[in-house]
């Protein structure tokens, strides 16, 4: 059953586009009609604005015949968002990156974990475990109520301790879960829209990822049904110096994320020019088995290294609130001289 299932994920996994229906153009697309570098900018940050009356069409992040996909700037991170999605006025275009572990560093999740963590009575381990859930379960809740609802992206709890004790770690990334699609059935009932995809944290091989992967739609169906589940993107959080793997994750996988946070694992790709070293090689061997595949990457060296990171055509990049500005105006950049240089003709000397 687990390898008809397994198939069944490399069958059709190219009919799961990574896409999302709100909103009609990818971000920056009018770059090319621009006046200058600096409203090329501004029409690259207020696009989202811009869209708020318009209705919705597919959005699809792969490349269509004789264009170059958008390069997107999104978010990573709780920090500096809108408290409620009526208060953000912008559309998404693409999912906001949440690191689970993020929600275990609160003050109400802290101390509970610890307990858990170290907790040798097995009653009141299960009982604080169900205070986890409805903590995470609350969590997740403000999270589709806040202007990144709309569609995000979360990491399913890793956390160094429990590295070397995967049978906790599957307890932990259960009561997860059923928190998570708990609180989307919830706002679903209230009439909310809201996707949530998931991102398997750095799989070794890709039946290390097949397992996983299995595991968060076995979660969504008993929660939300068959019907959810199979709408559920699930991607791979890759570790830089891993890229002898993603291609056969790739396979698989509804979309990859390089992750610079864990530049730990490879220290040598914590500069920018060894992050674009390991995006290249990343992307490389993604490429070629499976050309049209969504590979973005997240963290600090990503943004540092988005120049590299846009010529060698990864999708685009997750990075924090105090790199988002610079992000955006170095993206826009780039994206309105690359359309000035495909407007010349050089047979004629000049603009097409």
């Amino acid at each position: 059953m687990k390898g008809e299932q397994q198939q069944d994920h490399v069958r059709s996994n190219e009919e799961r586009p990574f896409k999302y229906n709100a909103g009609d153009r990818a971000i920056g697309v009018e770059m090319s009609q621009a006046a200058s570098v600096a409203s090329a900018a501004a029409e690259f940050i207020d696009e989202g604005e811009r869209q708020k009356g318009m209705g919705p069409l597919n959005r699809a992040y792969f490349k269509r015949p004789g264009e170059r996909p958008a390069f997107l700037v999104l978010r990573d991170g709780c920090e500096d968002r809108p408290l409620f999605r009526e208060d953000a006025g912008t559309a998404p275009v693409g999912p906001c990156l949440i690191r689970s572990e993020e929600w275990l560093n609160t003050p109400e999740l802290a101390e509970l974990y610890d307990s858990w963590l170290t907790g040798e009575d097995e009653v009141q381990t299960e009982r604080t475990l169900q205070r986890i859930y409805y903590r995470l379960r609350a969590a997740s809740l403000a999270l589709l109520e806040s202007a990144d609802g709309a569609w995000t992206a979360v990491t399913l709890l890793c956390t160094p301790e429990l590295a070397a004790l995967p049978a906790r770690l599957a307890v932990l990334q259960d009561a997860q879960l059923e928190a998570l699609f708990s609180a989307v059935a919830e706002s679903q009932r209230l009439g909310s829209d809201c996707r949530v995809d998931l991102l398997a944290p750095y799989p070794a091989s890709a039946p290390e990822f097949a397992v996983m992967r299995e595991f968060i739609e076995d979660v969504a169906e008993q929660t939300l049904g068959h019907a959810y589940a199979a709408a559920c993107r699930i991607g791979a959080l890759i570790a830089p110096g891993a890229h002898y793997a993603a291609g056969e994750i790739a396979r698989i996988a509804d979309f990859l994320v390089l992750d610079g946070a864990a530049c730990g694992r490879a220290p040598e790709a914590s500069s920018a020019e060894g992050f674009a070293r390991a995006a290249g090689e990343m992307l490389a061997a993604v490429r070629r088995v499976k050309p049209a595949a969504v590979v973005l990457a997240a963290g600090a060296p990503a943004a540092a290294a988005l120049a590299d990171l846009y010529a060698i055509g990864m999708s685009g990049i997750f990075c924090s609130a105090g790199q988002r500005t610079e992000a955006l105006l170095r993206a826009a950049c780039l994206t309105w001289m690359a359309r000035q240089d495909h407007n010349v003709d050089p047979a004629a000397g000049g603009w097409l």
